[in-house]
């Protein structure tokens, strides 16, 4: 069944483009996300999930252990299965996934976002480090041998793009035709999983919500393209020149701990990034707001189940008829879980 949207042409004076950045000649109707549906979405997913395992396990078998090759080739499978399902699909990736240019006020919050959103991450980081080691820092010595532009090839600007267009594009797309609240914290959950460690699962579940306000608060998949940009960027940018300070935390275990020296220094160090985030994530939290307001979107309408007119435009319907848990979303699950499980036994 094919869903539609009546509106009248609005330009909007910050981004070029109307409500939800569709294109029509005067007032009109436009047929809604006709080919993107929870089940081929989960049918992705599960792709994505078993393909980039039996990757690194294909190159292991084959002698190919450098972690830089690894970690390409299961971020080129991230990349290239949701964009070869979307060929066979026939989707157009555009308008379905949202694939709209964001004006640069938006490219700057988005930056804002990820700077007042840091603390918290570093917050949740720090605390999972108190049950499993840290999953990155060690890969990551590896991948900054190779230079900083490999470095951020494959830690900052394909994960940019393979993962939002999978998560925020085709999960997120398609799950918000049920209901958007549960599109909203189901794929934060996935965005989370797919790390496939619970250190970073925390921190990344947070940024999915984050990432999926921010689209919605502009209408474009490219500003949370832009934000994993910006968290994975900034980290290898650090960790890159900063390389001889991980060496030495690597020797000390990454625990917090052993890190901060003592008891008392760990607690002090807790305070303080505490602190941060106290001041930090209203701010965070204020600047989406602002995003909302500034491309004439409110929060309250956009993840409501039964859209409603907003002045001269409507918000896109919900499918009823579809069910975003089936068995590929329950395979993919469990695929991620026993991932997780053995990697940190490992």
């Amino acid at each position: 069944m094919s869903y539609y949207i009546d509106f009248q042409k609005k330009v909007n004076e910050n981004t070029g483009y109307g409500f939800e950045n569709y294109i029509a000649d005067g007032g009109g109707k436009l047929e809604m996300d006709k080919g993107l549906t929870c089940k081929a979405a989960n049918r992705i997913l599960l792709m994505t999930t078993v393909l980039s395992i039996g990757i690194q396990f294909l190159m292991v078998f084959l002698g190919i252990r450098q972690t830089p090759l690894l970690l390409l080739g299961t971020q080129l499978s991230v990349l290239l299965v949701p964009l070869i399902g979307a060929g066979i699909l026939q989707m157009d990736i555009r308008r379905e996934l949202h694939l709209y240019p964001i004006s640069w006020r938006t490219f700057i919050f988005a930056f804002l976002v990820i700077v007042c959103a840091y603390p918290t991450i570093s917050l949740l980081n720090l605390i999972s480090m108190f049950f499993v080691d840290n999953a990155v820092a060690g890969i990551a010595l590896d991948i900054y041998e190779n230079g900083y532009v490999f470095s951020m090839l494959v830690m900052a600007l394909l994960p940019a793009i393979g993962e939002e267009l999978l998560v925020r594009g085709m999960i997120y797309r398609s799950y918000r035709k049920k209901s958007p609240v549960r599109a909203l914290i189901l794929s934060a959950l996935i965005f989370g999983m797919l790390h496939m460690n619970f250190n970073q699962m925390p921190y990344a579940v947070f940024l999915g919500i984050l990432m999926v306000l921010m689209m919605e608060a502009c209408d474009s998949i490219v500003a949370p393209m832009c934000m994993h940009f910006f968290m994975n960027g900034i980290s290898t940018t650090v960790g890159y020149f900063s390389s001889d300070i991980l060496r030495a935390q690597a020797e000390a275990g990454y625990h917090p701990e052993a890190l901060a020296g003592s008891e008392t220094g760990m607690m002090a160090g807790l305070l303080s990034v505490l602190t941060l985030v106290i001041a930090t994530l209203p701010l965070a939290v204020l600047i989406i707001y602002a995003v909302f307001r500034m491309h004439h979107r409110k929060i309250s309408e956009v993840f409501k189940k039964e859209g409603k007119d907003s002045g001269d435009e409507r918000l896109p319907e919900v499918q009823e008829k579809e069910h975003i848990l089936d068995i590929w979303l329950i395979l993919a699950l469990l695929v991620m879980v026993v991932m997780i499980v053995l990697n940190t036994l490992a």
